[in-house]
């Protein structure tokens, strides 16, 4: 009879990391922030900035910006290669600490700190504000949608621009895409990122369920780590209202950050919200 063999010491090291649902924003950004940008599409964030600058051009003058989603920066870069004076804002520090490497490299100072969008008080106001990259779909409850929309107002001068980045989820309930496999990169440094999506509609309640099962892999060591948060589902019609009674004009709508993506409610992966304060 063989006797057992012994572990040849080669194994992984797996750990299963869960998250309660109310910190799942926080955690699962920190589990991703130092490779971010390397998981985003790197086409997108090149067609953001002509799509602002036209837009400030088109509304301006504007100097001032406020990002209150900032994140890793990586959208506000360019307006502050070219001249604008951003300040940005984000609830994670893990994403800030990207942010400030990022400007540590190419030799940029800029006003970055930690704040939650729904409670902002700054002492200023900008000509433009910025809540990019879903951020705002974060914003679940009336009452806190009423209390942000009022933040940004208060923070933008009279006729200043605000400008809205939200997933279209009209297209997404169009075209399920409930279940599937996001990201499955491998970052110069060797780390593994594989994330997958399992995600519900309770359109009743207009809230999307977004879930996530994310693994990182570094040398023999793997996290698996499961987080879920409630994503506002907006239509058109509904933010409309909600900006007009907030003290907004809509002005423009579009399907993306991108020069000539008109916005189709069907197709749209974006419903992006170009607003003047009144």
């Amino acid at each position: 009879m063989r006797g057992r063999q012994k572990s040849s010491g080669s194994s992984s090291h797996v750990r299963f990391l869960g998250s309660e649902r109310e910190n799942a924003h926080d955690r699962w950004y920190r589990a991703v922030a130092p490779y971010y940008d390397q998981l985003s599409d790197r086409l997108r964030t090149a067609r953001a900035y002509p799509f602002l600058q036209h837009l400030f051009l088109r509304y301006g003058p504007i100097h001032e910006v406020l990002d209150v989603a900032c994140g890793s920066f990586a959208l506000d870069l360019p307006l502050v290669r070219r001249g604008y004076q951003v300040v940005g804002r984000d609830r994670s520090k893990d994403m800030l600490r990207v942010a400030r490497g990022a400007l540590k490299a190419v030799g940029r100072d800029v006003d970055l700190d930690e704040a939650d969008m729904r409670t902002l008080h700054l002492t200023r106001e900008f000509d433009a504000l910025l809540c990019l990259g879903t951020a705002f779909n974060y914003v679940t409850s009336p009452s806190d949608v009423r209390r942000t929309l009022a933040v940004f107002r208060r923070h933008l001068r009279g006729g200043g621009l605000l400008v809205l980045d939200l997933t279209n989820f009209d297209a997404w309930i169009r075209h399920p895409q409930n279940a599937r496999a996001v990201v499955d990169h491998r970052a110069p440094d060797g780390t593994r990122i594989a994330i997958f999506a399992f995600n519900e509609q309770e359109r009743r309640k207009k809230i999307h369920q977004a879930r996530f099962l994310t693994l990182v892999q570094k040398g023999r060591r793997i996290d698996i780590r499961f987080d879920e948060t409630p994503l506002r589902i907006w239509a058109k019609p509904e933010l409309d209202r909600a900006l007009r009674t907030a003290g907004f004009r809509p002005a423009e709508w579009w399907g993306d950050l991108r020069l000539g993506a008109k916005y189709d409610r069907g197709r749209s992966p974006r419903l992006v919200s170009v607003a003047v304060r009144t």
